[in-house]
């Protein structure tokens, strides 16, 4: 038994815990798709919680670029002409629904229509 298991050891008679997940996040809200499903040029209602936000120009255009995940995967929600949305930051859970396109390399909704579920900081 090497020195770090030695001294890392449960004592006898030790309960494990089962590490805490955050809640698993709705992939069925309003009959949205699982973010993995989306498909290229398909019309799609995703749900998710922003993971990261961006502001990146795009051809002298200001564009918002959230990065919205649920338990499948993730999807870029991209705002042309916008620096920021009222109400969408890093953890706010969302509901998008648009076209999905290609934007720099990966799946996108552009311009989508929009609900939010759940404003951030709140669980």
């Amino acid at each position: 038994m090497s020195l770090f298991r030695r001294k890392h050891k449960k004592p006898e008679g030790a309960v494990a815990t089962a590490e805490a997940r955050p809640a698993p996040m709705p992939t069925a809200v309003g009959g949205a798709t699982p973010i993995g499903s989306a498909a290229f040029r398909q019309r799609s209602k995703i749900s998710g919680r922003v993971r990261s936000l961006r502001v990146q120009p795009l051809a002298g255009v200001p564009t918002l670029e959230a990065t919205v995940y649920d338990d499948t995967g993730g999807i870029a929600v991209v705002f042309l002409g916008r620096r920021d949305v009222p109400g969408i930051h890093c953890g706010t859970m969302l509901v998008a629904e648009g076209m999905v396109a290609e934007h720099q390399g990966r799946l996108a909704i552009l311009n989508p229509d929009y609900q939010i579920l759940l404003p951030a900081g709140e669980t």
